[in-house]
Parts: structure tokens; sequence; C-alpha cells
């Protein structure tokens, strides 16, 4: 059985709560909104790759929802 990791350093944390997605963010004071920007990229291309998709079907669906917002948002951060 793999050990649990301990997260001591987050970036971002999002979980479901009650039918809601909450996202955390954690930005250090030496992070940009660009560096955050890279981060996205980065969690597409894992969306990609889980659902054996390809990363432009995902980028698809994050243009529609960009310009027309259909979730709700909720951020404590």
């Amino acid at each position: 059985m793999d050990e649990p990791i301990r997260i001591e350093t987050p970036l971002v944390i999002m979980f479901a709560n009650e039918g809601k997605i909450i996202c955390h963010l954690y930005p250090r004071a030496t992070d940009t909104h660009e560096g955050y920007g890279l981060l996205i990229c980065d969690l597409v291309r894992h969306v990609a790759r889980a659902f054996q998709v390809d990363e432009d079907d995902v980028w698809e669906w994050v243009e529609k929802e960009r310009h027309h917002q259909t979730a709700e948002f909720t951020s404590p951060s």
C-alpha cells in the first residue's frame, strides 16, 4: 500500500462540498498570475490524459465555459 502524501505547500486545492466545487488558491509571495496560468495549462493536459481525450477537446470546453459561465463560482481564496 502506498504511503499517504502530505501536502505541505499547496498551490491549488479543489474539492466538492455539499454539491459545490470549492477552490482554494495558495499563491506564494513570488507567484504571479502568469505562473498560475501555466498551472491551468498543466491541469488541462492532465485532464485530457485522465480521460484519454485530445487536449483540444478539453480546451474546447474551457473556452465555452470562459465565454458563457454556467458553473457557480465559489472561492474562499
